[in-house]
């Protein structure tokens, strides 16, 4: 089996821990990250691949012209459909309903609603993924597959000790350690956690670490949002994380708070429960459905929420530590990668 990944974006785990069954079982991966790359890897033995689409950015979201977001929506579609007519067989990956902050919206719903309508198996990671989707496109059911997103266990490095990391960033004993990290984005609400957690330290000590690449103008916001709340200790580190420091941050953490406006899947809730760190979420309905009953994840509805939230968090909280471990024990990636083999091999059976 040959299987052409676009985009490949291999700063991301999820990639390897999902095709990990694959090459184990022999697949050729190749890897492609620009529309060029896509078409000279459909037009080599297309008969052999399967194509696996993830996220649209590179196609429209490349560009801030609409003339040329159009014309590469186009391109793909084209592309897609030649490879198909030589015997390649196309699998999508659903991460997001349409890309945060999606840059012409039209085109974008046009290519998602084109991958629902070719795409031989359609791989979703919430059951309510269809639902969601619906006003902008539908999801055949017939096709789609769902193989919920597996923890990081085993993909990343191993946790930290705590004390160690606490000391590192110099968080005195008996403060509520909260974890934002990632990317700064707006649709994230970094701002809004930050004023919930600039009012919970007026009643308890609280530090906030920033973990994650930021914009200039992101990182002027967030420095204007920390200057509101002079109360509020806050350890900045405004710049990508990489996985070899991804132990230290959540070792120190006591909650990793996610007070995202707009979110399907988060693989962030299952890098925490990884390494054992609480979570703190929206009660945004698919997410009550899905974490109903996990001790290891608070629900908060709106700003009073996140900021009652904040304030009644536990500090070092061993249940839910323990009960968060459970929980990525019980879904890894070698069970996901499996279910995902299944699926390719339901296109391309083994010989």
């Amino acid at each position: 089996m040959r299987i052409v990944v676009f985009p490949a974006y291999r700063e991301n785990p999820f990639l390897g821990m999902l095709l990990g069954a694959a090459e184990r079982a022999g697949a050729e991966i190749v890897d492609t990250r620009t529309l060029d790359e896509l078409e000279a890897a459909l037009a080599e033995r297309p008969a052999e691949t399967v194509l696996h689409v993830h996220w649209t950015n590179p196609i429209a979201q490349s560009t801030n012209n609409p003339v040329v977001a159009a014309r590469n929506a186009g391109r793909f579609r084209r592309m897609i459909r030649r490879a198909q007519q030589q015997g390649a067989h196309l699998v999508w990956t659903v991460h997001n309903v349409l890309p945060h902050g999606a840059k012409h919206a039209r085109v974008e719903r046009g290519i998602h609603r084109f991958l629902a309508g070719a795409a031989d198996r359609i791989h979703v990671m919430h059951p309510d993924t269809a639902a969601l989707a619906a006003p902008h496109y539908a999801l055949p059911a017939d096709r789609v597959r769902h193989i919920p997103h597996p923890s990081y266990v085993g993909a990343v490095p191993p946790a930290a000790d705590r004390t160690a990391a606490r000391e590192r960033l110099g968080i005195a004993e008996g403060a509520l350690a909260v974890l934002f990290l990632g990317q700064m984005r707006a649709y994230k609400g970094v701002l809004e956690l930050i004023h919930a957690a600039g009012e919970a330290a007026e009643h308890r000590p609280l530090v906030l670490l920033l973990a994650g690449n930021a914009t200039a103008d992101e990182t002027a916001a967030i420095d204007a949002a920390l200057a509101a709340h002079p109360r509020l200790t806050a350890v900045r580190h405004l710049r990508f994380v990489d996985d070899a420091e991804l132990p230290g941050w959540f070792a120190a953490a006591d909650l990793v708070a996610l007070p995202y406006r707009d979110i399907l899947n988060s693989g962030s809730v299952l890098l925490a429960a990884t390494y054992g760190a609480p979570v703190l979420l929206p009660a945004v309905p698919h997410l009550a459905r899905e974490h109903a009953g996990r001790d290891w994840v608070t629900l908060f509805e709106g700003a009073d929420g996140l900021r009652r939230a904040l304030g009644q968090a536990r500090v070092d909280d061993a249940a839910a530590r323990a009960a968060a471990l459970a929980d990525a024990e019980a879904w890894t990636a070698d069970d996901a990668s499996a279910a995902f083999l299944a699926v390719l091999e339901e296109l391309a059976p083994p010989s």
